[in-house]
């Protein structure tokens, strides 16, 4: 008997531990998806360089082509001096010639759906290209590599450009695309043999195809930025161009001068879809990036494809890849100018902007005929860095910016130590900064920076690039993933940041800076995060290194038969995909010298993170159990879409949220919340969907009935979209989300 209360003893002593670590640091968990999907025990068989969460509660992952190489490729040591590979898409091969359609759409394929509820991975179909109007005989291509996403306003997803080709250099696609939800949600995925190009003509299997083709921009975007605007249209702007019919053959690292606006009720309106896009040419607007003299002694890195127009061009700023973007009040989008200069990194970082140089940008004309206008705004306290990440602080209400790396001449080319003749390329260093954006109606250039040179940590490992900062319900801020460089030294524990206010005004003070549990994989470049609906923190992605595919044509080896009727979606063939690559130099390619790797070259693992907030007070959680309406309405309060309850709420309007299983005893130092949070949207280390609002609530008669408010959408800059709405208690623990749409214009969910 003594034997077995040692044991007893030891477990329970062992599950406390754990139990009171998770308390205090949170917790990870492998995600291991359900059986009839597409994943391989843990594997997921892909890359996600892009997750957006849908509002049926569904985590949307895709990569397109994957940064890959198709072989075969030289490597070192097989060859003394490898040549740089060129990438899955070559200029000289003509790859989007109608008769290769089969073949592209089977490198790029890369689609997936993750459920939480239920624990499942299923694959979804690529896009269908769409016959090119500008070349004859060719599709346009429409690879989700690189592209940039964003919901509009029924919670559809924009997909906007990618990549066109990765040789002579990376260049852009004109793509459109729309990721219909509700179509999504009604589609039985265990049933869909995913590995098959839709047809754009097929009625009969039209419902098991969510992508609506939107229209094609005027040219091509690489790392496209989305914002948001009150009235429900999207802004896009940046991105290098592509090979342009109608334009003059772009040169290297060319970056597309045009604002492009889509507009979602013109494209739910009208027969011609392409009507839903209009476009401004911002090349010389004044006080814009692309009339900002920055460098006028300009000389490009030698060897570079460099034309003398490129050569102009480069004497001024552009706008930023991936430019971290927020609006503002009044129609005005400020342009932080973090985002991505390292694709446009040569060994001198000679085509990397080294300026200050921040912007407004005013956006004005009508929906048929709009304008834009630029101001400056405040200079950043250090020249701009790239892939830091930004967030929209509701505790300060100010822009944050953590991290990033630098882009001083020499910083730029950082190896690790010399290992069996060659040194590996681990890409540019991150930083432990954080900057902080005061907007302010009173100063010059309407704000102003400040800086904090070791906020992430005191030491070098704490430097962070590639990374997200991701707003939780309780108003605490959760940085995450990334690594010192882009694709080496990978920092697995997070930061929670939990803001501290003046207990008589209220007003923000500083934030309390707690390190988390470590999770397990390597989250380098190209990964992603996101909160869930539950409050967990879905990760996936990154990669050390470009993978190489043995890519065989679907007319030497055909795609297998699959019997939909199984229940079981085909499972990837990944014998194909090389993992075991390294970079010795940017472009140049590794393998064999360093025996089993540690970091794979893509990363196809996923994890989630349970934030401390889940583990108060046990296993008890607040629920939202219903929501009604205080008052009349002219419109369809709720909807039950495929078996899920949605609300719609509309600006100034009163409503009751109905609650169950609250706290017994509050704590004393905490007082409940009610807020709104913007479904995610992430890619390349930074969350452009999130924006986090607080609801103004009282209490009712009933200890389980609160009355809140909504605010004026255009005063709170609400952008018409669906929200997860967060009961977070006076224990501090957040309920299950409850899905909302918010939009003054919709009169049903």
């Amino acid at each position: 008997m003594s034997r077995i209360f040692v044991i007893i003893f030891l477990v329970k002593t062992i599950y406390c531990q754990e139990y009171q670590n998770a308390v205090e640091g949170g917790s990870w968990q492998v995600v291991v998806p359900e059986i009839n999907g597409a994943a391989i025990g843990k594997s997921l068989g892909m890359q996600t360089v892009h997750a957006v969460l849908l509002p049926s509660g569904d985590v949307l992952v895709a990569s397109g082509s994957s940064w890959r190489n198709r072989g075969p490729i030289e490597t070192f040591p097989q060859s003394d001096d490898p040549k740089g590979s060129e990438g899955v898409f070559q200029l000289r091969e003509d790859p989007f010639q109608m008769e290769k359609i089969d073949d592209y759409f089977q490198l790029v394929n890369n689609v997936g759906v993750y459920n939480p509820d239920k624990n499942t991975f299923f694959r979804v179909p690529h896009p269908t290209p769409v016959p090119d109007p500008k070349w004859s005989d060719h599709f346009a291509p429409n690879d989700l590599f690189c592209t940039g996403h964003l919901h509009i306003s029924d919670g559809n997803v924009l997909f906007v450009g990618g990549t066109q080709y990765y040789h002579p250099y990376r260049t852009g696609n004109r793509a459109t695309y729309l990721y219909d939800w509700r179509k999504h949600a009604n589609i039985s995925w265990n049933e869909v043999d995913w590995r098959r190009m839709p047809s754009l003509n097929d009625t009969e299997n039209e419902f098991q195809n969510p992508w609506l083709f939107s229209g094609l921009m005027e040219r091509g975007r690489w790392y496209a930025s989305l914002v948001p605007l009150i009235d429900g249209r999207l802004v896009v702007m940046g991105g290098f161009v592509g090979f342009d019919h109608g334009y003059t053959d772009m040169y290297s690292f060319e970056n597309n001068d045009l604002v492009e606006f889509f507009d979602p009720q013109i494209f739910a309106s009208s027969s011609d879809k392409q009507l839903a896009w209009t476009k401004v040419n911002v090349k010389s607007t004044l006080n814009g990036p692309f009339t900002n003299l920055i460098n006028p002694t300009f000389k490009p890195t030698p060897g570079i494809n460099c034309t003398a127009r490129c050569i102009k061009d480069n004497q001024y700023d552009v706008f930023k890849l991936y430019e971290q973007a927020y609006l503002m009040a009044e129609n005005r989008i400020y342009l932080t100018r973090e985002g991505d200069w390292v694709s446009a990194r040569t060994h001198d970082t000679a085509f990397m902007r080294k300026t200050k140089a921040t912007y407004h940008m005013h956006i004005g004309g009508t929906r048929q005929s709009p304008t834009v206008q630029f101001s400056p705004g405040p200079s950043r306290a250090e020249n701009i860095t790239s892939y830091g990440t930004t967030i929209n602080d509701p505790n300060s209400g100010r822009i944050l910016l953590f991290g990033g790396q630098p882009t001083s001449p020499g910083t730029q080319l950082y190896r690790d130590d010399t290992h069996q003749g060659y040194q590996r390329y681990a890409g540019g260093r991150g930083s432990r900064k954080l900057e902080e954006f005061f907007s302010s109606y009173y100063e010059a250039g309407g704000g102003h920076w400040s800086l904090k040179s070791n906020f992430l940590g005191e030491e070098s490992q704490d430097d962070r690039t590639m990374h997200y900062a991701i707003l939780l319900p309780t108003s605490q801020v959760l940085i995450i993933n990334g690594a010192n460089y882009d694709f080496y030294g990978s920092v697995n524990y997070p930061i929670l940041l939990t803001p501290k206010f003046d207990p008589v005004t209220g007003v923000f003070l500083y934030y309390n800076k707690t390190r988390m549990n470590e999770g397990v994989e390597a989250r380098l470049y190209h990964n992603v995060a996101l909160l869930l609906p539950d409050g967990r923190i879905w990760i996936s992605g990154g990669g050390s290194a470009r993978a190489l595919i043995h890519y065989t044509s679907l007319s030497e080896q055909p795609l297998s038969e699959h019997n939909s009727s199984s229940g079981k979606q085909p499972l990837p063939d990944n014998s194909n995909v090389h993992l075991d690559l390294q970079m010795f130099d940017d472009g140049r390619l590794s393998k064999g010298t360093q025996g089993s790797l540690t970091v794979p070259t893509e990363t196809w693992v996923a994890e989630i993170f349970n934030p401390p907030y889940l583990y108060i007070d046990g296993q008890r959680r607040a629920m939202i159990v219903a929501l009604s309406y205080v008052k009349s309405l002219d419109y369809q309060f709720e909807s039950i879409i495929s078996g899920r309850r949605y609300y719609l709420l509309h600006s100034n309007s009163q409503y009751n949220i109905h609650l169950s299983d609250l706290p017994k005893k509050c704590s004393e130092s905490k007082s409940d919340k009610l807020v709104l949070i913007k479904l995610g949207s992430a890619t390349h280390g930074w969350d452009g969907g999130q924006r986090l609002i607080n609801l103004s609530f009282k209490e009712t008669s009933s200890s389980t009935t609160l009355q809140f408010t909504t605010p004026e959408a255009r005063i709170a800059l609400i952008a018409p979209g669906f929200y997860m709405l967060f009961y977070i208690d006076c224990m501090g623990k957040p309920s299950i989300a409850q899905m909302i749409r918010f939009d003054d214009q919709a009169k049903m969910p």
